[in-house]
């Protein structure tokens, strides 16, 4: 009680109004060179995703502990320090990721004042249905286009008639819902119908194929009645602007491209810190004292432990 006391007195806004305190630009760029290996994220659902637990265990299950650093910052948001730009790179190419069934934003940080906000996720999309006829790079980039912001198209002009779909990489705003199936045009008056299906995704309302909500809380549903308004464990961290609102997925690797990858499921270790294992279970409403993270092809999943497990 006391420390909440000391806390809430000196979050009063005394100084607001000095003038400001300009640092040398020659520190802030070399500040900025130092620190360049850095992801910054958020969770979509923050109620269902613990900040803590996800800073204390994802480095794990990136094999980086020790070596990537993570902590909260404001705005139900966290950031990881990597030692190099391979190891940052490794991490991204293996993306996206998702904590306990539900995606993770995750992006470079950039020292542009003007930074691109925080909620994208880049999903690798399977297109199916395109009739041979009429495949192209440009064709699949187009198609691309009409269903977001295309980042990279994955196409082997050999390999054509031997796969079921061709991808593309898309950087899909969360603000918007997911599309399974769309209708195209390839001649004039003759509808086809393309089915989508997105690499490494975890959780969406399957009403409205929104991931910053579940099915309970879709408003087309039943009005929603459980809203995300933030995660309750992380009130001590100050709020900069509106709350966050907000399959089993398969690590592919470069020899599987336009094939189907095996399943990845290695098993990290609960984190050792009492006070993260107390976020965890007051998230979940746990029995149990302890529990475990499991790793399903980049989603990182709380599995509490039972009687004789």
């Amino acid at each position: 009680m006391a420390d909440n006391l000391r806390r809430v007195v000196q979050d009063i806004n005394l100084g607001v109004d000095d003038a400001s305190v300009t640092i040398p630009a020659a520190m802030v760029a070399q500040a900025a060179v130092d620190n360049r290996f850095i992801l910054l994220g958020r969770p979509v659902m923050p109620r269902r995703q613990n900040l803590r637990s996800i800073v204390a265990s994802i480095p794990r299950v990136w094999g980086q502990s020790g070596l990537v650093h993570g902590r909260l910052i404001p705005g139900n948001q966290f950031q990881f320090i990597f030692p190099s730009e391979e190891s940052l790179e490794m991490v991204v190419r293996r993306g996206p990721w998702a904590f306990n069934d539900r995606m993770l934003i995750l992006q470079r940080w950039t020292p542009m004042a003007n930074a691109p906000p925080l909620n994208t996720i880049p999903f690798w999309i399977q297109i199916r249905g395109i009739p041979y006829q009429f495949l192209s790079r440009d064709v699949i980039e187009a198609i691309g286009r009409a269903i977001g912001d295309v980042m990279d198209v994955d196409y082997d002009v050999e390999a054509v008639a031997r796969v079921e779909f061709v991808r593309v990489q898309i950087n899909w705003n969360v603000d918007n819902p997911l599309r399974f199936q769309r209708n195209f045009q390839f001649q004039e008056g003759v509808n086809t119908l393309l089915r989508f299906r997105y690499e490494r995704l975890w959780g969406l309302c399957e009403v409205c194929g929104m991931l910053t909500h579940d099915s309970g809380a879709c408003l087309i549903l039943n009005g929603g009645g459980d809203h995300d308004s933030g995660d309750e464990d992380d009130d001590d961290m100050p709020q900069q602007g509106p709350p966050n609102q907000a399959m089993v997925i398969r690590e592919i690797g470069p020899e599987e491209k336009n094939s189907d990858a095996e399943e990845i499921i290695p098993v990290v270790n609960a984190p050792e810190d009492a006070e993260v294992l107390s976020d965890i279970d007051r998230d979940h409403n746990a029995m149990d004292d302890y529990a475990d993270y499991q790793e399903v092809g980049g989603c990182i999943q709380h599995v509490p432990w039972r009687d004789g497990y």
